[in-house]
């Protein structure tokens, strides 16, 4: 795997690309880590994926195989591969095929069992384990029930953290990024790219985001690793899922919920989130949370409002769907919107069957601006590479004609954005 894909390429446009471009939400070990994976990103359906895992399987000894970039809702079938074809096509290998999105996966037989995963597993907290009507596990995990799979896949070692981070950097400079934001930064992040700094091997200025419970530690090593551009920046939390898992939180029904998700799911109790606020805020630290649906947006928002941290910088990633009524509070209370326009290229046939009801709240960005959010100060771009790719063409292209360049449906394109005014929701604040 070179670099994640587009779900549709977009064309070149016409005003001038800024030379100083923020990659506002990026996760650089995975990045470089999946581009040894077997890329399915572009699969046409799940035997097609199951081909292409059972050939990488032919060819390596790689004991466990690993499928990513994962796109069910835009195969035909619109189904993940039933648990006895994957047997079948990878055998005793331990294998796992995982969403796009990094919130499912679906593990073979072989890996559930390396997991321990049986009808007798309950659901962990925050994850679904998806069953048969007996109650067998089909192999499809939702959210934390993922990590139970994922946390037995063998973690690469210090020279290979190094590579994967080499080559990530690569990759982001290779597309004008000269600064990037880590929004879920391993505790190891900071020593290791603080030794890269002081070999001259990071070119790029680097802000930390690491999960909230790993944030104390974190923040007290951070003496040891900071540099010039190189920072702790804040903690990242998840309010909620994804779209395409139907975990997303939401104000109203999908129009095809899973069974027991009507409205998505809530990751964390509004209790959760202002307990977190508060504990980035006694480290004068602001937080970053992911939320998807408006449920979780509004959740987040109310947390900031009852906390009202003194640490400004508190962000909201992702923020998908977003509420008439919640647009204004983000300048009001001081938090930063920060958004992947290109997402909506690789959601539209989830945002179209899940939520019609909603299209015209899909990334309001419009509304935001009229709001009061500034370009490239409190409304940022990003890409959340590996889960898409990186090229900021697929953002503006999304931003500005809110439909992929091959054609189709035009989501929310009374939100969309002058070209001008997505590039600069890209630029440094030092930028040009």
């Amino acid at each position: 795997m070179t670099a994640p894909t587009a779900a549709s390429p977009a064309p070149p446009f016409g005003h001038s690309r800024p030379s100083r471009l923020r990659e506002a939400h990026a996760h650089l070990a995975a990045l470089g880590r999946e581009m040894a994976f077997v890329a399915l990103d572009d699969a046409s359906s799940g035997d097609d994926a199951l081909q292409r895992l059972a050939r990488h399987a032919r060819e390596t000894p790689d004991d466990w195989v690993i499928g990513v970039g994962a796109r069910p809702e835009a195969w035909p079938e619109r189904a993940w591969p039933p648990a006895a074809a994957f047997d079948a096509a990878l055998g005793a290998r331990p294998s796992i095929i995982r969403c796009f999105d990094h919130h499912a996966l679906l593990a073979n037989s072989a890996a559930l069992a390396r997991a321990h995963i049986s009808a007798r597993t309950p659901d962990p907290a925050g994850g679904v384990i998806a069953r048969t009507p007996s109650g067998e596990p089909t192999g499809l995990l939702l959210e934390h029930a993922a990590h139970l799979v994922w946390s037995h896949v063998p973690e690469p070692d210090s020279d290979a953290r190094r590579t994967h981070l080499r080559r990530a950097i690569a990759h982001l400079a290779s597309l004008g990024f000269t600064e990037v934001h880590d929004l879920l930064s391993q505790p190891w992040l900071g020593p290791e790219l603080a030794r890269l700094h002081d070999a001259g091997e990071l070119t790029l200025a680097v802000r930390l985001y690491p999960l909230a419970p790993d944030l104390p530690a974190v923040a007290a090593s951070a003496p040891g690793w900071q540099r010039p551009g190189l920072s702790l920046a804040g903690a990242k939390i998840f309010a909620d899922g994804t779209l395409n898992s139907r975990t997303a939180w939401m104000l109203h029904p999908y129009a095809d919920p899973a069974p027991g998700l009507e409205r998505g799911k809530p990751m964390m109790t509004p209790d959760d989130l202002r307990a977190a606020i508060s504990r980035a805020d006694a480290l004068g630290l602001p937080i970053a949370a992911h939320a998807i649906g408006d449920a979780a947006v509004r959740a987040v928002l109310d947390a900031i409002e009852a906390v009202r941290p003194r640490a400004r910088g508190a962000r909201i990633e992702h923020a998908e769907i977003i509420d008439e009524a919640d647009v204004p509070r983000f300048a009001a209370l001081g938090v930063t919107c920060s958004v992947q326009p290109c997402h909506l290229l690789y959601d539209i046939e989830a945002l179209t069957r899940a939520l019609p009801h909603r299209l015209h709240r899909v990334l309001p960005l419009r509304d935001l601006l009229g709001a009061g959010l500034t370009p490239g100060q409190t409304l940022l771009f990003g890409s959340d590479v590996p889960i898409v790719r990186a090229d900021p063409l697929d953002s503006i292209q999304a931003a500005v004609r809110r439909a992929r360049s091959s054609g189709g449906p035009r989501i929310a394109p009374a939100q969309a954005l002058s070209e001008s005014e997505a590039w600069q929701c890209f630029v440094h604040s030092d930028g040009p």
